[in-house]
C-alpha cells in the first residue's frame, strides 16, 4: 500500500492492516522495547481488530518511534524489512513476527534486545530469512533510517512525545482525536467511536 493519507502519513513501507477505503486511520506510534505498547498489543488492539478493523471502520498503520532503550532504533529496521519482503505476497509472515517481537520483550529493562534476539525471532518466523532481512537493512538503511525519522517527526507535530501513541483521523471530516498511552479497550471504543460519527 503506498500513497499519502490525509493526514500526511506516507503509507510506503509501514506496516498498514484494514480497509484501504476505512473512514477513519488509527496511527499507531511503537517500540518493541516499549512495555505500555505490549500491553496494548495484548490487550487492547485484539478488541479493537475484531470490532473496528475486520468490519472496515478502521484502518490501522504502523509508525516507529524508537525512545525506549539502545536497540530501539535497530528493532525498528527489523520491522521495516520484515515487513518490506512480506507486505505483497503473505503480510501474515509480518505480523506473526510482529507478535514473537513482542512476546520476548521481558518484563523488566530493554538489555533483552539484541542482535541475536531479532535473529531468533526471525529464525523463528516461517516465510522470512536472516540473510533477506540483513540484506534488506543493508541495502535499504538510509532509506528506513528517513522513513523512521519522519515518523518521530509527525509524532512530535501531533504532540505525542512516547509510545505508545495514538492519532485518530477522519479522512471525510478531517477530524482528529488523540490517545497517549496503554489505555483500557473502553477508552479506544468511546474515541472512535466519537472519530467515526464526526
Amino acid at each position: 500500500m503506498d500513497g499519502e493519507t490525509g493526514y500526511g502519513v506516507e503509507l510506503a513501507g509501514r506496516p498498514v492492516v484494514g480497509e484501504r477505503d476505512a473512514p477513519v486511520d488509527m496511527y499507531y506510534w511503537t517500540d518493541y522495547l516499549c512495555p505500555f505498547c505490549k500491553e496494548f498489543e495484548t490487550q487492547t488492539l485484539p478488541k479493537i481488530g475484531r470490532n473496528y478493523i475486520e468490519s472496515g471502520d478502521v484502518r490501522l498503520v504502523f509508525l516507529s518511534y524508537p525512545n525506549i532503550g539502545q536497540y530501539s532504533r535497530p528493532s525498528a529496521h527489523w520491522d521495516r524489512c520484515v515487513w518490506r519482503l512480506n507486505a505483497e505476497s503473505e503480510p501474515s509472515t509480518y505480523w506473526h513476527w510482529h507478535g514473537e517481537a513482542f512476546e520476548a520483550q521481558e518484563s523488566g529493562g530493554h538489555d533483552w534486545a539484541d542482535e541475536a534476539t531479532f535473529a531468533g525471532i526471525t529464525e523463528r518466523t516461517d516465510g522470512v530469512t536472516v540473510p533477506a532481512v540483513d540484506e534488506c537493512r543493508q541495502t535499504n538503511r538510509e532509506e528506513i533510517q528517513s522513513g523512521i525519522e519522519a515518523d518521530v517527526s509527525l509524532a512530535r507535530n501531533s504532540g505525542v512525545q512516547g509510545t505508545p501513541g495514538f492519532v485518530l483521523y477522519n479522512r471525510d471530516a478531517d477530524a482528529a482525536g488523540k490517545i497517549v498511552g496503554a489505555h483500557p479497550y473502553e477508552n479506544f471504543e468511546e474515541a472512535l467511536d466519537r472519530v467515526l460519527a464526526a
